[in-house]
């Protein structure tokens, strides 16, 4: 127990409380930004299991504030935060999932555990796990950044009245810029993560003054901090929203996309996929294979198919980039692209 002297010395926790960190089942979804900062800690607070659940790997661009990555890391965040746990704590067990929190992999994920932690940067990937969370009474420390900006909430997810992310935001908003598109500063991703690790071992231990109904506001320009109580206000049916929605959205990572440009002198190289329906099919080139879009969303589609460098086009490009974040999330060994701007971008060159 040498490791943990300097908390167990505490009152407020001790012997009694450190056996209560042991026990305890976190997943953290998304090991960037903010879950590369709560794991290590958590760990070295001496959570018995952390669950670290992220597909994507290390980008140079990360690095500024994603500081247990090193330069050149060829494995995942995930697996990567794990080798580090593995040093400075071997005490801790740590399961890894190395793919992307979706509607078909979340309920093995999120089986019998203590508290979820959500750390990504994906805005439907925020309300999935707020509403199977809420739905299977699963208690999330929620957290977000923006530029200079940052937001912590503990959704306890007890009862009917328990305030969730949709008392807050009703609906998601995807028009706000991502990471990559505005920038933010490193230290404000540091300071969040903290402070969800903070309200993490507060809630596993029972001591202080929790976030549950609050929204703590912090601005990493002039450190002013706000705490605003929230209020019930949510009325509409979760679990009829749950079973209809997708939830596909769009984070921080590039759309893998080729301009038509970029595409036709080198068209041999790739396998060509329309998502078009029959009205609106136009072959781009010989031999195109047909797959309907529903058919990738709901994973009905043979993962062979994408054993070779693809492109996937439809009218105006959305939905061909719906389906390949979808693609890239679930299946990140695929090497697909969106045709940018669709068949209308072929169509205007001819």
């Amino acid at each position: 127990m040498e490791r943990y002297s300097r908390q167990t010395i505490l009152q407020e926790i001790g012997l009694d409380g450190q056996d209560e960190l042991f026990a305890a089942k976190v997943v953290i979804i998304g090991c960037g930004g903010l879950g590369s900062i709560v794991a290590p800690y958590l760990a070295n607070a001496g959570v018995g299991l952390l669950i670290l659940v992220d597909g994507d790997s290390p980008d140079l661009s990360n690095l500024h504030r994603q500081v247990f990555f090193q330069t050149g890391e060829t494995a995942t965040k995930s697996r990567a935060l794990r080798n580090h746990i593995a040093k400075t704590n071997p005490d801790v067990q740590t399961i890894v999932f190395e793919e992307y929190l979706n509607k078909s992999n979340i309920e093995k994920i999120l089986t019998n555990v203590d508290l979820v932690i959500e750390c990504t940067d994906d805005m439907m990937t925020k309300y999935l796990v707020n509403d199977y969370c809420r739905l299977n009474a699963i208690p999330v420390v929620y957290g977000a950044i923006y530029k200079f900006d940052g937001y912590v909430s503990l959704f306890e997810n007890r009862s009917e009245e328990s305030i969730h992310l949709r008392d807050i935001f009703p609906i998601p908003n995807l028009d706000v810029p991502s990471c990559s598109e505005v920038g933010v500063l490193p230290t404000i991703a540091g300071i969040m993560g903290l402070l969800q690790a903070n309200e993490a071992l507060k809630y596993l231990l029972n001591i202080g003054e929790s976030l549950s109904g609050i929204l703590l506001s912090y601005n990493a320009l002039n450190n002013s901090q706000l705490k605003l109580k929230l209020k019930k206000s949510w009325t509409g049916d979760l679990q009829q929203l749950y079973e209809t929605e997708q939830y596909l959205g769009i984070s921080c990572k590039p759309l893998p996309e080729l301009t038509w440009s970029d595409l036709k002198n080198r068209i041999e190289n790739y396998q060509l996929i329309s998502i078009l329906e029959d009205h609106e099919h136009q072959d781009i080139s010989d031999p195109v294979k047909r797959i309907a879009m529903s058919d990738f969303l709901n994973n009905d589609f043979e993962i062979e198919t994408l054993d070779q460098p693809t492109v996937i086009y439809c009218l105006s490009g959305i939905r061909s980039a719906q389906v390949v974040r979808h693609i890239s999330n679930n299946f990140t060994k695929a090497d697909v692209y969106s045709l940018k701007g669709g068949l209308r971008s072929v169509l205007s060159k001819e």
